[in-house]
């Protein structure tokens, strides 16, 4: 009825039930799994400067792997890939490498990042023996070019002589060369070690210097395909 009062006692207790404090809902996220980690890596096709690690795949959702190298004791990664197996290249020669891989999970599997696998160890090939050969080449405006090169041998054994072969086009005209002797067959030019420099030996680790200058008609174009005997490709020094 309009006006009625609830008894004190009824009030208290509808007071007491919308006063009662909210408990907390529980959390319920589960924590992800850490795949198992890769097998180790096993090294194969080792090179100079190069080597193919293959690992076994660890069970689980895995989408790609990355690989990790110790460097002053701590692991950098520097490459990644989806398979199980990877070519390093441009490593350098008679280097000492370790390395190990790690699996990372598919999104939304549950899972994540494996721990890394055992590491592996391997040391690169030491350099062939053979020519190490660099190349430079300027020109100037007034229709002048310049080549120069530096041979070093590699081997552990001294050599007598070196031949260096070259392309160049039909409006270069070499004109002067020093250090070498110098014949050309239409756009071919090779470069050899004069008798008095190829006698009696040229040891392991001496600078062999050689070079010409040339005239220019028209646009200059470099000479190119600089190669030592027998296919040693020459770097070209920017």
């Amino acid at each position: 009825m309009p006006g009625r009062k609830l008894p004190t006692r009824l009030l208290a207790a509808v007071l007491g039930l919308v006063l009662l404090p909210l408990s907390a809902a529980p959390a319920y996220a589960d924590p992800l799994i850490p795949l198992p980690p890769p097998g180790q890596p096993v090294v194969t096709d080792l090179t100079s400067t190069g080597a193919t690690l293959t690992w076994e795949r660890p069970v689980g959702p895995v989408f790609r792997y990355s690989m990790l190298r110790l460097v002053d004791g701590e692991w950098q990664g520097f490459v990644s890939m989806p398979f199980n197996s990877y070519t390093l290249a441009g490593l350098t020669p008679n280097t000492e490498y370790t390395v190990a891989v790690r699996a990372a999970a598919l999104a939304g599997s549950g899972y994540t990042l494996s721990p890394l696998s055992e590491p592996v160890t391997f040391t690169t090939l030491p350099e062939p023996a053979g020519w190490n050969c660099t190349v430079s080449i300027s020109a100037d405006q007034y229709g002048g070019f310049t080549v120069r090169g530096t041979l070093v041998w590699s081997g552990a054994d001294p050599v007598l002589r070196w031949t260096v072969g070259f392309t160049i086009a039909t409006n270069l005209r070499i004109t002067q060369g020093w250090n070498s002797a110098i014949t050309r067959s239409g756009t071919r030019a090779t470069i050899t070690a004069p008798g008095w420099n190829g006698s009696p030996s040229i040891p392991p680790g001496v600078p062999q210097n050689f070079g010409f200058n040339g005239r220019y008609t028209g646009t200059f174009t470099p000479p190119g395909d600089f190669q030592v005997e027998p296919g040693r490709v020459c770097t070209i020094l920017q």
